[in-house]
């Protein structure tokens, strides 16, 4: 009697960060040398790698205060 293979759980799509946003990424600095977009869209567990977690949360709270400011029309564009 052969068992089925495991599905594997796919992995939602990357979200991309939006253009008018780019030039403030810049001042994000506490992302442990990882890619701002990794850390936006990386989910780790804190009971496995609380390190990473951390700078994920870090990192989703910065953006989505600036997501915040720029619907409420209180960013001023960056050149």
């Amino acid at each position: 009697m052969s068992r089925a293979p495991a599905k594997r759980e796919t992995k939602p799509a990357r979200e991309k960060l939006p253009l008018w946003i780019r030039p403030y990424l810049a001042h994000i600095w506490n992302t442990g040398g990882n890619d701002i977009e990794d850390l936006w869209n990386g989910d780790a567990d804190p009971f496995i790698n609380l390190p990473l977690s951390t700078l994920q949360a870090c990192v989703k709270s910065q953006i989505m205060l600036l997501h915040r400011l720029h619907d409420a029309g209180l960013l001023k564009p960056l050149p």
